[in-house]
């Protein structure tokens, strides 16, 4: 039956209605094969698109709509182009983009074999399959054969008559910068003049967190991605996410007396941090000894401020594991962490020393 979706943020919460992304899952998940035509895309939604695909063997046709006309970062244009390469060496799709005229619709069908069975029209970009995706959306799910049919065969005229494969696609220059943190639920942009503040106030208590590399922990650290996926009762796997990180701290480190120490009789502290770029946002302190290092609500937070800041310099692809050659070519190994006078407060510094 068709089905009204909507977004769950406040302050218009809704614990009776199906969000875009849990029935995207589910859709997924029932089906073999996925046909989008959509306007945006982005970096994390394109390789949790991909890593699902792999995990499960599942078909994926994409068309991005407005992206040739308005530009893309070469993050994302990387994202892409490792989306499609995938899909063709393994007959499973491809990812188009038009170069006609602007498409801003939002169109998901969804197949089993040659019969189409259920159909999304809404405002959701891709994006909005993430959880953290922090628009309020409004989608109908369609199970009416004749319009879901139409908009498949939509979809189909859309790539023959509009489109290009995006690696035919070899833009004149990229857009200089991916804020894969920009509109992120749970972070904030601040003004610089509020981070110098936070500067002035940092003491003399200062820690390197070294960045464990592909070399150390293969599968684990900022290489979570390359880490076993999770399984449901039905088989179907929900491989890590591309951004999915978590710092691992030093006993050397966790055991100085001025480290934030996981809580007693709880078994976490949360302390805020601010960044040299100038973003705001939780992070936790946890596990034994205090060594786990990971941001609040989402993992992928911490994720996308260390992956997204190698990317966007050139040093790491999307994808490809994080290793010392990465580091080495981003010009440093470790993150500065620095105290300020309010203790729960903290300095993070991943600032490129290559450049």
């Amino acid at each position: 039956m068709s089905e009204f979706l909507i977004s769950n943020l406040p302050p218009m919460r809704s614990s009776s209605k199906r969000t875009f992304a849990k029935c995207f899952k589910s859709l997924f998940e029932e089906t073999n094969k996925v046909c989008i035509a959509t306007g945006y895309i982005s970096t994390d939604a394109l390789t949790e698109l991909k890593s699902i695909a792999e995990a499960n063997n599942k078909s994926i046709v994409l068309v991005i709509g407005m992206h040739y006309f308005e530009g893309m970062s070469k993050v994302q244009f990387q994202a892409a182009n490792y989306l499609n390469e995938f899909l063709i060496n393994n007959s499973l799709g491809g990812v188009y983009i038009t170069n006609t005229f602007k498409f801003h619709g939002k169109l998901y069908t969804f197949h089993n074999n040659s019969d189409v069975v259920a159909g999304i029209l809404g405002s959701s970009n891709l994006n909005s399959i993430l959880d953290n995706h922090s628009n309020y959306e409004t989608d109908i799910l369609l199970d009416n054969k004749a319009i879901i049919a139409e908009m498949d065969e939509f979809i189909s005229r859309l790539i023959d008559k509009t489109c290009i494969s995006i690696s035919d696609w070899h833009p004149e220059r990229f857009l200089i910068n991916n804020s894969l943190l920009e509109g992120h639920e749970n972070v904030k942009l601040c003004p610089s003049d509020e981070v110098v503040q936070i500067v002035s106030n940092t003491t003399s208590v200062e820690f390197d967190i070294p960045i464990k590399p592909y070399e150390e922990a293969p599968r684990s650290n900022v290489n979570a991605y390359f880490g076993e996926g999770r399984k449901n009762q039905r088989g179907f796997v929900q491989p890590r996410h591309w951004y999915e990180v978590e710092l691992i701290v030093p006993k050397t480190i966790t055991d100085d007396p001025n480290y934030p120490k996981a809580g007693y009789p709880l078994t976490e502290s949360i302390i805020t941090v601010y960044t040299d770029d100038c973003w705001k946002f939780d992070c936790k302190i946890s596990g034994t000894n205090s060594k786990n290092f990971r941001s609040c609500d989402d993992l992928k937070i911490l994720g996308k401020w260390i992956k997204g800041r190698l990317e966007n310099a050139g040093a790491l692809e999307v994808g490809k594991p994080l290793t010392k050659a990465v580091l080495q070519s981003y010009g440093r190994d470790s993150i500065k962490m620095k105290g300020t006078n309010n203790p729960n407060v903290w300095y993070l510094d991943f600032s490129s020393r290559s450049i």
